[in-house]
């Protein structure tokens, strides 16, 4: 019997006048209970339990039925049947974009509308449910098979539902996204094995009982040995003062036969005077002799002083002496031998009694003066192998994370900084095929020769090693492809040194007789473990890598979550590229290569897969990509940061070059899915992705992105977040350097405008307030916030080419270390000034007090700006108003002034030629005896001038050089007069002018008729005959060689802007036109007024 007919049989049973008994009573009021609790919503959310022992039954923790039946039994829930034509339409095709184990998509309306609603029979009923709905949003509808299960002759199509209502739509998402944590909490639950308690079931005895015990009674053994015990000499240690021993004083005295002439320094009554400076008589000039108490006073050695040398007597030696009977002889005791050091002493005094010049105020003096001086930077390594990276730039470096004074460097012709000049023509082919790709790693135990080289098949632009695997590094090539080398250890072996016996280097030398054929391999050369797909990469150059938080991980739907295990760490890492892509890639989670290679090296013999990497099995390739519309150099996101942790002095003087060291990473608590980016057309902009809710291809397009106030004047090249204060970041673009606040985007904290384009930007890992900056003119620039923020610090030229990147040391011992690429192709190591090194008290402190005073300040002035608007609304705008009708009046007067500047222009060039075909002939126009008497003129002229000459004995030549400088100057005084009689006709016209826009003129209000009468009347006045304009317009289109090219279209569109300019000229009406149509292009239509109060 179904639950629906236990009502009906009850009734009836009432109906004949029977009375059921109490159990079925009960049972009849059970089921009902049951029916009424499935009639309520299921809206339980699912938690992960602790552990998954105390899991009994996981229908207890979660219900999948329930919530499928409470998602169909939503009010607003359609259910229809969708066939294959409109489901390849709306790409929702069963099996292909949904399945059922991810049955939901996301669908426009609109879509839904057009395609669906119009092969359904209840469209009409539909499209008014859905009346509320914007056609841009999308429609949440998914694939239930639970429909037609029971149905066994199902109508055509597939069963789908779909929500009209947007509320009821997010509380189904709400329920599918539990659904969905649940599934994934139920297979990872089946795929971990847990060890469980060890449960005997008997067979251990068998095993006792068959196999043979062989049992020794134990025996206690006693040892006992004999360790002679040393007692240490006890030694007395007293002060010895300066005031209990004898004191001498050095009096100097002038020879006798030496005669001195004083001179003395006369006052006179005047306001500048002259006197000796003044001598403290305390002060006295002390010898070079070291001054320590304990050997400035041992000038000589005395019989009583022979207390300091006493010699040890053992006490076996006084037992023998007391049992031997006899007289004792009393040796006396030879005077002790002077050290090297007292003798050193001695011949000191001897020879340099007095030092003059001697610093004695630290002897003299209690009070501490501070002293001041100007840091420096000061250089003592550089690393450079011209061989392999010449004519290229330093563009990807990292420090190793196990040892110190370790570096990663990796060499490329250009980077985000550098400029290329369009006059070199570069074969690129050519490049990427025969040039080589250096990636080479540098120690300061040796800056002669590199350590290791890491073979790169294509240019490396970016490097990066793991932080929790140091043998793992990671390089972004510039086609977008990710290279990942396994070290194994070698950076530990680097100083190894391997001794062998003569029989040894023996047997090694004729091995190497024997296999002298073979292929010499290199040691020192590191050959990739495995590089990403370049199919499934990034289509543009990598420029920047991030590391996520060991706890933090991503799935394929671009899902964020936190893992609790803590013994159970995630290596995840971001890149971005300069396509636009910011990609997810877990270390851990590639997949493997075909079982062909794992059988390969299974038949291989142990000795040679031993050395293999863990990588050379595995395709790495996104879990997560990101589409941005502009080329991203740069990210800010919930990423790790680092310190380093030192170990005790004594290991760092054993290897002061390459100690052992450990980064701490400082993990944010979760990994929000946004973050801010800087792309290469100066933006600076947060971004935020959604997910995806099905499979396929694991990317997503980012359309909208809330952008940062526009500083940068050029591409934002690199930003960086400062380790101490997460929220604060800096970006450089061009000559701009800012510092922003993650949450305040609408203004920088500062920016600052350098002399020269920003190449690279760093923050200092021991200072918060402190960062380092590079520019393309050779300087390095240290800023310190709380010192100064108007201008750098310390600015130090390092070189006369670019800089191309910076980077800081981590360990601070013995001193603190900064790396600076040069355009040399080297990296150079500078030690930076004590002050850079130690932080001040409560750095951070005052740095966030600082960050937070100047965004109070920011914000009161732009409520302040905000106010003074909305008071000043009408006369901001009407100014607003003004502004643009004056720009457009002088826009149409410079249209006009070039109009009239080519006509001007054109009639000059015809002047021009006329005189020239007069210049032709000198005697044009004119008759014979006028010729003649111009003839006649010039042999006077020459005739005269060469007397002239000759009696003045001058050369023409020279005459003309002496004279060269006055003739320009006369001339250039002819055209200053001329310039300024220009300037005088001008200024009525232009007083005319600036009056009429300040006072307008009034217009007689004449009918519209006569105006265009007279406008027309004097644009014929003033226009050429119509035989004029056509022989110029025929020798024009003869000239005009790209007639024929242009598109019939494109002639129409052309002739309708002249037509459109001719109205305008004219007078048509055709202002109010166009005064809408820039307002409906611009979107200021509904912020004008249309009345006036």
């Amino acid at each position: 019997m179904s639950l629906n007919d236990t009502p009906s049989t009850a009734k009836m049973d009432g109906e004949g006048g029977t009375t059921s008994p109490p159990a079925e009573q009960d049972l009849a009021d059970a089921q009902a209970a049951q029916v009424t609790k499935r009639n309520k919503p299921y809206l339980k959310k699912f938690k992960e339990p602790e552990s998954d022992e105390e899991v009994g039954d996981v229908r207890n923790l979660y219900n999948v039925q329930e919530s499928w039946r409470t998602l169909m039994s939503l009010p607003s829930c359609q259910k229809v049947m969708v066939s294959e034509r409109v489901q390849k339409l709306l790409k929702i095709e069963v099996g292909i974009n949904v399945t059922q184990e991810f049955p939901w998509k996301q669908v426009l309306f609109k879509d839904l509308r057009d395609v669906l609603f119009e092969e359904l029979e209840n469209a009409s009923d539909l499209t008014k449910k859905c009346k509320g709905f914007n056609s841009e949003h999308y429609v949440l509808i998914g694939f239930c098979p639970l429909l037609t299960e029971a149905e066994e002759d199902p109508p055509e199509g597939d069963p789908f539902i779909f929500y009209s209502s947007v509320r009821e739509s997010k509380l189904a998402m709400g329920i599918i996204q539990n659904m969905e944590h649940f599934e994934r909490w139920r297979m990872q639950r089946r795929l971990r094995k847990k060890p469980r308690r060890w449960v005997s079931l008997g067979t251990e005895d068998e095993m006792t009982i068959l196999v043979e015990h062989f049992k020794d009674e134990p025996i206690d053994v006693e040892i006992q040995s004999v360790y002679p015990i040393q007692m240490p000499r006890h030694v007395a240690f007293d002060y010895r003062m300066t005031r209990d021993v004898r004191d001498g004083v050095i009096e100097l005295l002038p020879n006798e036969n030496i005669k001195w002439d004083n001179v003395t320094k006369k006052r006179v009554t005047v306001a500048v005077q002259s006197a000796p400076a003044t001598v403290q008589r305390e002060q006295q000039t002390n010898p070079t002799f070291p001054s320590n108490a304990w050997s400035q006073y041992l000038y000589e050695i005395d019989d009583d002083d022979l207390e300091l040398d006493e010699s040890e007597v053992d006490e076996e030696e006084e037992k023998k002496k007391a049992q031997t009977k006899g007289p004792v002889v009393v040796v006396p005791k030879p005077p002790p031998e002077m050290s090297s050091q007292i003798q050193l002493l001695l011949n000191t005094l001897d020879f340099n009694q007095i030092d003059s010049y001697r610093d004695d105020y630290m002897l003299i003096s209690t009070r501490p003066v501070v002293q001041y001086t100007n840091p420096y930077l000061q250089e003592f390594l550089c690393f450079a192998n011209i061989s392999k990276s010449n004519k290229r730039f330093v563009a990807g470096f990292d420090w190793y994370p196990n040892l110190s004074g370790l570096i990663a460097v990796s060499y490329a012709f250009s980077t985000p900084a550098t400029i290329n000049e369009a006059s070199n023509r570069v074969d690129y082919v050519q490049r990427a095929v025969l040039e080589p790709n250096p990636v080479l790693l540098w120690s300061f135990s040796d800056n002669l020769n590199y350590k290791l080289e890491f073979e790169a098949p294509i240019e490396t632009c970016q490097l990066t090693f793991c932080p929790s695997n140091g043998n793992v590094l990671i390089g972004g090539s510039r086609n977008g492809q990710v290279v990942i080398w396994d070290l194994q250890g070698r950076c530990e072996r680097l100083e190894e040194e391997e001794y062998l016996t003569s029989a040894q280097a023996k047997y090694r030398d004729k091995i190497g007789e024997y296999l002298n054929w073979t292929i010499d391999l290199e040691d020192d050369l590191i050959t990739p473990a495995t590089i990403s797909p370049l199919d499934l990469s990034p289509k543009g150059q990598i420029t920047s890598f991030h590391w996520l938080g060991r706890s933090v991980y991503l799935n394929s739907f671009g899902k964020v979550f936190n893992d609790p295990n803590v013994h159970n760490p995630h290596t995840f890492f971001v890149t971005t590229a300069f396509d636009g892509t910011v990609s997810f890639w877990n270390l851990d989670g590639g997949d493997a290569k075909g079982q062909k290679d794992k059988m390969r090296n299974r038949m291989l013999p142990k000795e040679l897969t031993s050395n293999e990497s863990v990588f050379k099995s595995l395709v790495i390739r996104p879990t997560y990509n990101l589409n941005f519309q502009e080329p991203i150099t740069g990210i800010i996101a919930d990423s790790a940061c680092f310190t380093c942790s030192t170990p005790t002095m004594r290991q760092i003087h054993a290897n002061p070059s390459n100690y052992p060291i450990k980064l701490i990473a400082k993990e944010p608590p979760t990994l929000r899915q946004s973050m801010i980016v800087s792309t290469f057309y100066g933006h600076v902009s947060r971004i935020e992705w959604q997910g995806i809710y099905a499979e396929g291809d694991p990317t997503e397009l980012i359309n909208t992105s809330t952008p940062f106030a526009q500083v940068h004047d050029g591409p934002v090249v690199m930003v960086r977040k400062n380790p101490f204060y997460p929220e604060l970041f800096a970006s450089i673009g061009r000559n701009i350097l800012a510092i922003w606040k993650e949450d305040y985007p609408y203004s920088p904290i500062f920016w600052r405008q350098r002399a020269c384009d920003l190449t690279a930007v760093a923050w200092s890992e021991t200072r918060p307030a402190v960062l380092y900056l590079t520019r393309m003119d050779g300087i390095m620039e240290a800023w310190d916030i709380l010192a100064r923020d108007d201008d750098a610090c310390l600015s130090e030229i390092l070189g006369g080419g670019i800089i191309t990147g910076i980077a800081e040391h981590r360990p601070s011992q013995p001193y603190k270390i900064l790396g600076i690429g040069d355009y040399n192709s080297s990296i150079r190591m500078v030690k930076l000034p004590h002050s850079f090194d130690v932080p001040l008290h409560n750095e951070l402190q005052q740095l966030m007090a600082y960050v937070l005073k100047e965004e109070r300040r920011k914000v009161g002035i732009q409520a302040w700006e905000q106010k003074y608007y909305e008071l000043n609304k009408d006369i901001i705008e009407a100014k607003r108003e003004a502004e643009a009708e004056t720009r457009k009046e002088m826009e149409r007067l410079e249209r006009e002034e070039q109009f009239a500047s080519r006509k001007r222009k054109a009639d000059e060039e015809g002047a021009e030629e006329g005189k020239k075909k007069a210049g032709k002939n000198k005697y044009f126009g004119l008759n014979y005896n006028e010729k003649v008497a111009v003839q006649w003129d010039a042999l006077n002229l020459h005739r005269m001038m060469t007397i002239l000459m000759s009696r003045k004995q001058m050369d023409p030549e020279k005459l003309a050089r002496e004279t060269a400088l006055e003739k320009e100057q006369l001339a250039y005084e002819a055209a200053k007069k001329k310039s300024h009689l220009n300037v005088l006709a001008k200024v009525e016209n232009d007083i005319a002018t600036i009056r009429s826009r300040i006072l307008p003129a009034e217009i007689q209000d004449m009918q519209r008729s006569e105006m265009i009468q007279d406008r027309v009347k004097r644009e014929l006045e003033l226009a050429d005959t119509y035989d004029q304009v056509a022989e110029d317009s025929w020798e024009i289109l003869g000239m005009f060689n790209e007639f024929k090219s242009i598109d019939y279209i494109e002639f129409l569109e052309r002739g309708r802007q002249r037509r459109q300019l001719l109205d305008q000229s004219l007078g048509g009406n055709t202002d109010r036109l166009l005064w809408y149509q820039e307002k409906v292009s611009s979107g200021e239509l509904n912020e004008c007024q249309f009345g006036f109060e």
